[in-house]
């Protein structure tokens, strides 16, 4: 049996919910593997420095998976197409990671749940916000209740659109993560506990008049500004041009500005476009839908 496994581009934080709060996107990831007599990995569209071989993240996870059951992985054909931008902020890592462990579980028959993927995939990634949003789709809220992941997600807004200003240049999350401070203000923990909360009360009634204050950040934003060229301009341009709301996308360096309409996302990638040749930021805009469905299994 030949299996397409699709997976979808995530966006994490968004703002104000550090590690906690994740969002799919209409922008797709795919593999196709079935068993074979000998192993044989293709790596198609964004594949710079990706491996075509078994050091490939996507395959390394497909063991770890075998590994988890208690199997050995058999042989396999896998070819992997790539279009979400690798160390930009949008889950790529997730994707590859989600995708090798749909990819072990279809091929051992689906032993586990999609609950139990998700508690695997978090002790892999470290935190649930960008695997949530790859499983499940939608806007997710995950927490942990010890040492399990609790998540839950809300289909989004299906007129509201994500506008990307994608750098040229990509962000390690690990390099990203070494400037946040170890601790921090309890006025700023205050801060942002509630702008989630709003930001995800703007989700469950599809209010956009929340999503300006919603995606306010005091706890990591503001130590990485420094890292992304242009972001403090690139966000007011977002802002001024119509966004309800607009936040660093994940660790970054992307920058996601979310909108009411795709009329209103249109003028916000040319006031984006407009800000980033007027302060010399390289890079590239794109208006992507959300979506609702997270990673799907397809038989072929």
């Amino acid at each position: 049996m030949r299996y397409q496994i699709d997976v979808p581009a995530t966006t994490a934080n968004l703002g104000p919910g550090f590690d906690c709060l994740g969002l799919a996107l209409d922008w797709w990831n795919r593999i196709v593997v079935e068993r074979a007599a000998e192993w044989k990995i293709q790596v198609r569209g964004l594949s710079e420095n990706i491996p075509a071989d078994k050091t490939n993240m996507t395959v390394e996870h497909m063991e770890l998976f075998f590994k988890r059951i208690g199997k050995p992985l058999p042989p396999a054909r896998v070819v992997m197409t790539n279009r979400i931008p690798i160390g930009r902020g949008l889950g790529s890592s997730a994707a590859a990671l989600v995708g090798g462990l749909l990819a072990g579980n279809a091929l051992a028959g689906e032993p586990l749940s999609r609950f139990e993927l998700l508690e695997l995939a978090n002790e892999f990634e470290g935190h649930p916000d960008n695997v949530s949003a790859a499983l499940f789709g939608g806007f997710t809220v995950s927490t942990f209740q010890g040492a399990r992941v609790t998540s839950a997600s809300v289909e989004p807004p299906r007129a509201w659109r994500a506008v990307l200003f994608i750098h040229d240049h990509a962000l390690s999350t690990k390099f990203a993560r070494q400037v946040l401070p170890k601790k921090i203000p309890r006025a700023d923990a205050v801060h942002n506990i509630g702008r989630a909360a709003l930001l995800t009360f703007a989700f469950l009634t599809e209010n956009p008049d929340l999503l300006e204050v919603g995606t306010q950040d005091r706890l990591h934003q503001p130590y990485r500004e420094h890292l992304v060229a242009g972001m403090p301009e690139l966000l007011a341009a977002a802002r001024a041009a119509g966004a309800g709301g607009a936040a660093l996308s994940g660790a970054g360096p992307s920058l996601l500005a979310l909108t009411a309409s795709s009329r209103i996302a249109t003028r916000v990638r040319d006031a984006l476009r407009e800000t980033a040749r007027a302060r010399q930021v390289n890079g590239s805009v794109h208006i992507v839908k959300l979506s609702a469905e997270g990673a799907r299994v397809t038989p072929m």
